[in-house]
């Protein structure tokens, strides 16, 4: 006789083989079966459940799944095919979408959210060039510029102006050339 336990899903693990108590023989604990022949191991990705009081391969997707929408990574602990709202296959990351029974690289999303990115960063720079125009512009308004900040003044307007300019680039979104802040000689 073959022992095997049985765990909480329900698959069949051994065969074990427990203690003989002298008087009394094997005590089979609550969670386990006795057979009357030892089980094959099971194909790759399958185990061996009682269903319907007798021994069957059955399909086994334990483990790591992911969800189709979204990949979200969740364990699965159930014997059985997975519902169809998930799949064993690693969800590659951001803007894969499940389509065809396989994950798919969103490229529009990608390159929208490219986009925001380095939109948001531009505004940040715009935000910084207008801090450093206006105290120039207001010396050029009441004619107090000395020469060096009218150069200034118009450096900083032109990199505002390349900023500006940025989604004309042919590369935009996925390649950059960021202009060079005025007084510096490192690129963004």
């Amino acid at each position: 006789m073959f022992n095997y336990l049985i765990d909480s899903a329900g698959a069949l693990l051994g065969p074990v083989e427990f203690f003989v108590t002298p008087g009394i023989g094997i005590q089979l604990p609550s969670n386990a079966v006795e057979l009357a022949y030892e089980l094959p191991t099971p194909e790759q990705g399958r185990t061996w459940a009682l269903v319907n009081n007798v021994p069957r391969e059955v399909i086994d997707r334990r483990g790591l799944v992911y969800r189709k929408e979204g990949g979200a990574q969740q364990i699965w602990s159930e014997l059985g095919e997975l519902p169809e709202s998930f799949t064993a296959e690693p969800w590659p990351g951001d803007y894969y979408v499940w389509a065809d029974n396989a994950w798919k690289l969103d490229e529009a999303a990608r390159l929208s959210d490219l986009k925001n990115k380095v939109l948001a960063k531009r505004d940040v720079l715009l935000r910084e060039a207008v801090l450093r125009i206006a105290p120039l512009q207001y010396a050029e308004d009441i004619g107090d510029a000395a020469h060096d900040e009218q150069l200034a003044l118009m450096e900083w307007k032109l990199y505002s102006v390349e900023l500006n300019r940025m989604e004309q680039q042919v590369g935009f979104p996925s390649e950059i050339n960021w202009p060079v802040v005025p007084g510096s000689s490192a690129k963004q």
